[in-house]
């Protein structure tokens, strides 16, 4: 039985990629792993250079890891593999109008706010690595 579900990132900067998060979004730093140490730590150090780390927001948790320390794990992400992916990373949020215009300055738009036939209203945007982020919130009907 399945249980839990995470996101494990492909990212070429980890730091950035936490700014990224916690600047945006939000997200705080849960723990990373330094490169070259096989131990976890919990307190942030942005001078340290990690391999892989994971961020909370809510009840919402990510996971990142540099490049090649994910195709080493993981051979079928040769090198060369793109990060960003052909995913969607489906959010909601209790006020999409207020994080579109946060996020209007900061990603690349994909889609801009539309309304749904499934009664959501949904922005879709770019964040540094590439990755797809749709914002989502249900349509208020009259």
């Amino acid at each position: 039985m399945l249980t839990r579900f995470w996101i494990n990132m492909m990212v070429d900067d980890i730091h950035a990629t936490i700014a990224f998060y916690r600047d945006v979004f939000g997200f705080e730093h849960i723990m990373s792993v330094p490169r070259g140490v096989k131990a976890t730590f919990f307190e942030y150090d942005p001078a340290r250079p990690l391999i892989y780390a994971a961020i909370r927001c809510g009840g919402i948790e990510l996971m990142m890891q540099q490049r090649q320390s994910l195709i080493e794990e993981v051979p079928a992400f040769a090198p060369g593999a793109p990060t960003g992916g052909t995913l969607t990373f489906y959010f909601q949020t209790d006020d999409v109008e207020a994080l579109a215009a946060k996020v209007r300055g900061v990603c690349e738009v994909v889609r801009d706010l539309h309304d749904t036939f499934y009664g959501m209203r949904e922005i879709y945007v770019r964040d540094l690595n590439g990755y797809v982020l749709c914002f989502s919130q249900p349509v208020q009907r009259a």
